[in-house]
């Protein structure tokens, strides 16, 4: 397996695994981009095509095009070897997984099971009339019905759970999927899902990991979930996202709704770009996701309050992601489904021209409230100014603030006045892990580690000649100096030098130190120029540090009163200090 591993890893060509999620630009023998990991405006994740390797000096996340793929899906390292060993026309033999893998791959084929199960009954029995009926009666064409294989769970207690216990697991696997639930006596179980149209829940790469059961009636609640398991989240799931996510990068843009109807109504229509949250709540981890691959977020949520608190909570997180977000305006009363079913154009109009995010608020606040009457414009104003107030970017501020004064009629220093005494909506944290963008890498002194990225940026035919200026007594760092013997050593047995060839002569933990030098971004300017300049750092460093030893010798003979040590350690001094102001 190590072999095949390998052999994935050759075939497979890095820049092309991660271009085809992030924009990368040429830097000198890498590539740059920002980090699709976590929030940054200048870009601090590297990309070596030499050593086929990623690193983000930002958040540290880093590895091989196998880690990135696993990272950027939030998937197993065995289904990202699977989807590799595609990509790259190697055919997987046998691999032992680890207990965690095994128990996920359990779940991911009872939850397939069922959903062919409840998508058999909705289909091919006589028993899923009923929910067919009521699913084409919402607008569900056929094709969709198939597509995202929509089901139907009998009212029955077990039908379920006695189909997946012949299919070979145990009741206890059944339980823990989240597909059942024990009797409250505690013996025996029963099918969580009775009586309800059955949505698939998918993972990014299209698993199934979990349903939504809605109910065909006036049953409360109207949906119930799969409870959490190993395999799904609820944070976490965007339904349609595997389906939507290449067109939501082709497009750079997703249209977030926040139910499975609403995103399969979308979808039909055209807009292949919908994604849908489970329920109202907006989760940072979903912005996180949504964030790789689309710079713009269009929200289309109710008008009704919760949905309208929804779409504020949603902003803020989404904005401190760096996404750019707009908002849909509904028709009064009407979900996403109701409102492109009836007028697809119409809404297709309002997806093209929907508004900056506070114009949203305000047409919001002015169509349910009066802004001719005191308590109107208490209201508006109520809504308006902790939206205004969350904003970062003050000229923005003053802008809407304005705008809101002559909408309202009312000075504008009022509204500054009342401004101070608000609290900015608080939105979720998203990727408060990396707000200082400080790297949590190996901390490698920085002076010396630019000095070995550049050594290994010369050309390779002149690197032997370059590192002899480097002496190891210029060198503090030990792994640096360990890196810097091994070269030494190294060099002294090839006739060409090669960036590849090194790092597989290094042990794991010099292999990294090594590999994060290597993608260290570097200016644009003449390497060797450059090298001058960073050795002398180095040496200058090194000339500092033996002036102090230096120091702390004169001061041990002047107590000694040994007169003739103090002026051989002074001159000495006198000569490093010369060194250190560049005068020899």
């Amino acid at each position: 397996m190590a072999d095949q591993i390998e052999e994935i890893k050759r075939k497979l060509d890095i820049v092309d695994v991660v271009s085809s999620y992030v924009p990368l630009t040429k830097s000198g023998k890498n590539y740059k981009a920002l980090c699709p990991f976590h929030s940054e405006k200048t870009p601090s994740f590297m990309v070596s095509p030499t050593l086929q390797i990623f690193k983000c000096f930002g958040c540290s996340e880093g590895g091989d095009a196998l880690s990135f793929y696993s990272a950027i899906e939030g998937v197993s390292f065995g289904e990202a070897l699977k989807e590799m060993a595609k990509r790259a026309g190697v055919k997987l033999v046998s691999r032992k997984q680890s207990p965690e893998e095994r128990q996920k791959e359990k779940f991911y084929e009872i939850n397939r099971l069922a959903s062919d199960f409840f998508h058999h009954l909705l289909t091919k029995h006589d028993v899923g009339k009923p929910a067919l009926g009521f699913l084409k009666k919402r607008g569900l064409s056929k094709d969709s019905i198939e597509e995202f294989n929509l089901g139907y769970a009998p009212r029955s207690w077990d039908s379920l759970g006695r189909f997946i216990v012949k299919k070979g697991y145990t009741v206890t696997d059944l339980l823990q999927s989240g597909l059942a639930s024990r009797k409250d006596q505690g013996r025996g179980y029963y099918d969580f899902f009775r009586g309800r149209a059955m949505f698939p829940l998918r993972s990014s790469t299209g698993r199934v990991i979990g349903f939504s059961g809605r109910a065909l009636g006036d049953e409360q609640p109207k949906y119930i979930n799969t409870t959490e398991t190993p395999v799904f989240e609820k944070r976490r799931l965007l339904y349609n996202f595997d389906l939507a996510k290449r067109e939501i990068k082709k497009k750079k843009t997703a249209i977030l709704v926040e139910g499975e109807l609403d995103a399969i109504a979308l979808y039909e229509k055209g807009l292949k770009n919908v994604t849908a949250t489970k329920g109202t709540a907006l989760s940072s981890e979903q912005i996180t996701t949504l964030s790789r691959f689309a710079n713009n977020l269009l929200l289309c949520f109710d008008r009704d309050a919760a949905g309208l608190e929804a779409t504020k909570k949603g902003i803020f997180i989404a904005q401190s992601a760096g996404l750019e977000v707009r908002a849909i305006l509904l028709p009064e009363g009407k979900d996403p489904d109701e409102a492109i079913r009836e007028d697809e154009d119409g809404f297709k109009d309002l997806v093209e021209k929907a508004p900056p995010i506070f114009d949203f608020y305000l047409e919001s606040a002015l169509s349910r409230f009066d802004p001719l009457t005191p308590l109107g414009k208490k209201k508006i104003a109520g809504e308006i100014l902790p939206v205004v107030k969350s904003l970062a970017n003050e000229v923005e501020k003053a802008g809407y603030l304005s705008r809101l004064a002559k909408e309202l009629d009312i000075d504008e220093k009022v509204l500054w006045k009342q401004l101070e005494k608000e609290e900015a909506i608080e939105g979720e944290r998203v990727f408060a892990s990396s707000v200082k963008e400080t790297s949590k890498s190996s901390k490698l002194p920085r002076k010396e580690a630019y000095l070995f990225a550049m050594l290994f940026s010369v050309p390779p035919s002149r690197i032997k000649s370059t590192i002899r200026k480097i002496a190891l007594e210029d060198i503090k760092d030990l792994k640096l100096l360990a890196l810097l013997e091994a070269l030494k050593g190294y060099l002294k047995d090839i006739k060409r030098f090669r960036l590849e060839n090194f790092s597989g002569k290094l042990d794991g933990d010099l292999r990294r130190v090594f590999e994060e030098l290597v993608l260290i971004p570097l200016p644009q300017t003449d390497v060797e120029e450059e090298f001058a300049k960073a050795l002398a750092a180095v040496k200058k460093g090194r000339f500092i540090r033996e002036r102090k030893e230096l120091l702390v010798q004169v001061r041990k003979a002047e107590k000694a009163e040994k007169p003739a040590q103090v002026k051989k350690l002074q001159r000495q001094i006198q000569e490093l200090s010369r060194k250190i102001d560049g005068k020899d």
